[in-house]
Order: structure tokens, then sequence, then C-alpha cells
């Protein structure tokens, strides 16, 4: 027994004189780290201001000892001091030193510089709002740019015709030529057509609804949005069919509600 006790004694104290001439596991691990060829090569090539061959060399250090606190930190010094516009990686080689070497002399020192970087790197990222905000006010906007557009289309398509009866009231000869229409007959200019069609519902009462639909015939509520111009075309019918069948609407004043009869196309 005492010779077990007497063995132990002398393996402490070997372990000690070692751990006190610097020859621990830990201290040889990072004297070999700095004695790798591959480091003292990024050292000579840092010196030399070679800083993309130094890179190179430190990098191929670390793949010899991947925890190689020396060559991370020499690669965080080079992104930080001559590379500034790499914050990103000198943050990483800046934390993988702290997470092998956490009570290092300059510990305090490296942490002020990835928050350096770290502030340096929010202020080169340009600021963007909500992707999904601007899509759905792009949305938005494109659909009242439509119903704008099927507005402008029927107003164009009304006004277009009253220029042609006022200058035929105002034109004396027109009015001579023109034979008079029999009530019942339909003419046969598609202008005057086109007249008879939109003046008609200003002369019918405001809230007359539309007559029985026809054989063949469909009816249609009105919706928010809906207007003569979109029924037409979404029911493929011509815009002064629609008209005809529905003598009792005014085409700027649909309200939801309000039953209209469709025509077969």
């Amino acid at each position: 027994m005492s010779r077990l006790i007497l063995a132990w004694c002398l393996t402490l104290s070997i372990w000690l004189c070692l751990w006190c001439s610097g020859c621990s596991p830990w201290a040889q691990s990072g004297a070999d780290e700095e004695k790798d060829p591959n480091y003292l090569a990024g050292r000579s090539r840092k010196s030399a201001q070679n800083y993309s061959g130094a890179i190179g060399a430190f990098e191929k250090a670390l793949e010899v000892h991947p925890r190689s606190a020396a060559a991370h930190l020499e690669l965080g010094l080079i992104y930080y001091q001559h590379l500034p516009t790499n914050w990103a990686r000198a943050i990483y080689h800046f934390e993988k030193y702290l997470e092998l070497r956490p009570t290092a002399n300059n510990a305090d020192l490296i942490r002020q510089n990835i928050d350096y970087c770290k502030l340096a790197l929010a202020k080169e990222v340009p600021y963007t709002p909500n992707n999904d905000l601007v899509r759905k006010e792009v949305e938005h906007l494109a659909r009242e740019n439509a119903d704008l557009r099927q507005q402008v289309d029927e107003l164009k398509a009304q006004l277009a015709l009253r220029p042609a009866t006022a200058s035929a009231a105002s034109n004396p000869s027109n009015a001579t030529n023109a034979r008079p229409l029999v009530p019942g007959e339909v003419s046969s200019n598609p202008v005057v057509q086109y007249a008879q069609l939109v003046e008609r519902p200003a002369a019918s009462p405001p809230g007359r609804e539309p007559a029985p639909p026809s054989a063949g015939s469909r009816t249609h509520v009105v919706k928010s949005r809906d207007t003569f111009y979109s029924l037409a075309r979404n029911y493929g019918v011509k815009l002064e069919s629609l008209f005809s069948a529905n003598p009792g609407m005014e085409p700027t004043r649909l309200r939801p509600g309000q039953t209209l009869v469709i025509p077969p196309p």
C-alpha cells in the first residue's frame, strides 16, 4: 500500500514540474500550433503585407490544427484591420478564438472588436420595407387601377356618342336630311343606336327595376366593383345588348343588391 502511495506522489510531482515548466498538454498544444510551418508562413506574409497569402497560410494551419486559437486570432485581425469589408469573417474568427481561449488576457479587447464589427456590418445592410406589405399594397393599387380603367372606358363610350347627337342638332342641314324615326323603329346608324342606349336610362325613373328576363336570359345581382363594362366582358355579351336588357338602370350608378338581366351572348 505504501508503494502505491509513493508512486502516486511521484507521478503528481512529475506532473507539477511539467506544469510549472510550461510543458502541460494545453501549453504544448499552444506551442505546437505556433510552430506549425503554415502558421509561421502566415506571420511572415502578414509582415510583408501580403494579406491574401497570409490568409491562405493561416487557413492551411487550421486544416492541420482545427483548434488553433492563434490562427483564428491572426485571421480575425487581418479581416478587422486590413480588409474592413469582411466584418462577418472577422467576427467569426474572433468568436472562435474566444471559444478556444475564453480566459485569454486580451479577451476583453477581442470582445470590443467583435462589437465594432457588428456595428459596422449593420450599417452596410440597406433598409428594406416588409415585402409582404409592399406586395399587398401593389395588389391593392393594381385592382384600383383596373377598376378606374373600366370606368374610363365606359365614360369614353358614352361621351363619344354625345358630340354626334349634339352636332346633328346644331347642324340644320343634317337635321333636314335625316328622316324622323317612327316610334319603335331602330335606326341603322350605330352611332344613333349607342346614343339611344345611353340616353334611355336617364329618361327612365331612377327606381325602376329591369324588365323580366326573356327566354335565354339570366340575372345577376350587382356586387361592389361591378360595372356594365366588367359584366359585359365577364358574361361575353355586347355592351349595347346589356344596356338594352336593363333600360331602367343608370350605367354609372349601379348599387350592390340590384338585379340586372344578362341577355344571351
